[in-house]
């Protein structure tokens, strides 16, 4: 998304517009109904960002969701801010209060400005003066007096929206973990229907590990925004490790996806900074230092993927993200078609498509380049089957998993990827 500047002209031509399309809406209503608009209060002549985009398409959530009658609805997407309009079925003193509490629902909202006007042209007053984004005291005494500087309230207003879309991505993240855990059947993984090939974990135990990584996923985001380097970024993972070991009591049970999740997340936030690709952002930082962990990997690895380098030359979630993460892309993109075609379990479809041609490590490391080919090969297998017998199969794979204690959790990595991938496109606004 391309930013601009806008001029005093653009904001009045933007005025005299939202007039216009509110007339003829309110032309069309009846005496019981209204028309709420909602625009955002953004300082500065930049009106317009992938990041108030995303705060705006918070808003028409919000309102959309409250069951409110919506006889039309018009949105407007424009260099001067975007714009939404409804006529509602609605008595306007009734909808006013519910609206005023969506402004005030988180402290972005704080942003919004939803107003209600009813038919002949009336704007209803709010039933409490706005509060200044500075000092809380009544907006319209502080514009009077100017109390507060422009560069002021372009920071304020700034962090604000970061801090609104810093929360929206840590949720997805968490989000498409526990969507990964829950997806089932999941051949030698935990799952909801046993602990695959880990003893040690159960289904409870990653969903502690997921809250105990959500502000870490907040974090990258936020330094991603900020255009952090990957020493910065692996700092703050190397502590999110030690989160996740507290709240697991030792297990590793996302190690990895703090590596690969904390690097798209940033590159996430970045491109609501710039634009741009976010797995090519991610993998831009992913190559600062990719060459020299997998050296360090080879010649005295601490993981397991380190080991499986070192035997095989696997190059693994490092790998992964250096070459701009083609492995999760495949998955998202064999999960969007699942999910298209209103497969049962899209994502254990997915999984297992991932599973037939991901070089995962996990496997390497426990069952070698032989357990590696077979679970290989049976994934292959299975994903050739109508698919009204995959989910049977792969119950099957399950079991046989488990008793070879083979474990494809390299694949399950990109099924996590794959979610928060997904949930990335559907979040940000088209033009990004």
């Amino acid at each position: 998304m391309q930013l601009y500047k806008v001029e005093l002209e653009d904001v009045l031509q933007a005025r005299e517009r939202r007039a216009a399309v509110q007339n003829k809406m309110l032309q069309n209503s009846d005496a019981g109904d209204c028309l709420v608009c909602l625009t955002l209060n953004i300082a500065g002549d930049v009106k317009r960002t992938p990041m108030t985009r995303m705060l705006f398409d918070e808003g028409v959530k919000a309102l959309e969701s409250q069951g409110f009658e919506i006889k039309d609805r018009f949105f407007i997407d424009e260099n001067t801010g975007s714009e939404a309009f409804w006529l509602l079925g609605e008595e306007g003193a009734k909808v006013k209060p519910v609206l005023e509490g969506l402004e005030g629902a988180f402290p972005a909202a704080r942003l919004y400005d939803f107003d209600v006007i009813v038919p002949g042209g009336q704007k209803l007053s709010r039933a409490e003066a706005r509060r200044c984004l500075i000092c809380d005291r009544p907006a319209a005494e502080c514009a009077r007096s100017r109390r507060h500087g422009l560069d002021q309230i372009k920071h304020e207003t700034g962090r604000l929206l970061a801090d609104f879309c810093a929360k929206k991505l840590a949720k997805a993240a968490c989000d498409s973990l526990l969507d990964e855990l829950y997806t089932t059947p999941k051949p030698g993984l935990v799952d909801l229907n046993n602990n695959g090939s880990h003893p040690d974990m159960d289904a409870h135990l990653f969903e502690k590990s997921a809250e105990a990584l959500l502000p870490y996923f907040e974090d990258a985001a936020r330094l991603g925004m900020g255009g952090c380097g990957m020493a910065e970024l692996r700092s703050r993972g190397k502590a999110a490790e030690q989160e996740m070991f507290a709240a697991t009591g030792g297990v590793n049970t996302h190690k990895g996806l703090v590596y690969s999740m904390g690097l798209l997340l940033a590159g996430m936030g970045r491109c609501l900074r710039e634009g741009g690709s976010c797995t090519e952002h991610a993998a831009v930082l992913a190559r600062e230092d990719a060459e020299i962990q997998l050296k360090m990997a080879g010649s005295d690895p601490q993981t397991n993927g380190g080991a499986a380098y070192k035997e095989y030359g696997a190059k693994g979630a490092t790998g992964e993200a250096a070459g701009g993460f083609r492995g999760a892309r495949y998955c998202m993109e064999r999960l969007a078609k699942y999910m298209e075609e209103g497969c049962g379990s899209p994502g254990a479809l997915a999984l297992c498509d991932s599973m037939a041609v991901l070089e995962d490590t996990n496997l390497l490391h426990r069952g070698g380049r032989e357990g590696l080919e077979y679970v290989r090969a049976e994934a292959a297998r299975i994903a050739a089957m109508p698919e009204e017998k995959r989910l049977g199969a792969l119950q099957q794979l399950d079991a046989d998993l488990i008793k070879k204690g083979l474990s494809p959790g390299g694949s399950a990595d990109m099924l996590a990827l794959a979610f928060l991938l997904d949930r990335w496109l559907k979040l940000r606004p088209a033009g990004r």
